[in-house]
């Protein structure tokens, strides 16, 4: 089962177009609002208007119902560039962590749906699906045990959820 998500998903990535740098500006997410800065601790308000910049209403909705105990700060694009080739990939690295952040012990589905929203951003940010797909790869070889997955600061058992 996994394996047939995994390769929906990475359809859905590999489908994206090709599109020049002015293009890409007018799909990849730029920020509504200045995002905070790596490392920084951001408030809940902050998160809020966060996400409703970005349209992510569901998101916000499963935060403010049950807060992680853990502050929310971002690392950027963990374990990559926050920067490529004069773009910054870091809102797209952000947003990635904000919803790792948010997420539940089980819900793979979702940190799978997460990833791959990375790399759809990613690739239109960059006008590209080269780097995409190959952070795409890499996250899922993780997943699925070809590569040991390290600890990031935004794993959850490092967030205060319980199993």
């Amino acid at each position: 089962m996994k394996f047939k998500n995994l390769r929906f998903l990475l359809g859905l990535l590999l489908a994206v177009p090709a599109v020049t740098a002015a293009e890409a500006e007018l799909v990849a997410p730029t920020p509504a609002i200045e995002l905070p800065g790596i490392g920084e601790e951001v408030s809940l308000e902050e998160i809020k208007a966060i996400c409703l910049a970005y349209g992510l209403e569901d998101l916000w909705k499963k935060i403010e119902r049950d807060p992680p105990a853990r502050p929310f700060k971002s690392d950027g694009v963990t374990g990559w560039f926050d920067t490529w080739k004069g773009v910054s990939l870091y809102p797209a690295g952000f947003l990635h962590d904000l919803k790792y952040w948010a997420g539940y012990p089980g819900e793979e589905v979702e940190r799978l749906i997460a990833d791959a929203e990375l790399m759809i951003d990613v690739a239109r940010l960059l006008g590209s699906t080269e780097m995409a797909e190959t952070m795409f790869h890499r996250r899922a070889a993780r997943r699925f045990g070809k590569v040991q997955r390290p600890r990031f600061p935004g794993d959850l058992a490092e967030l205060g959820r319980k199993e």
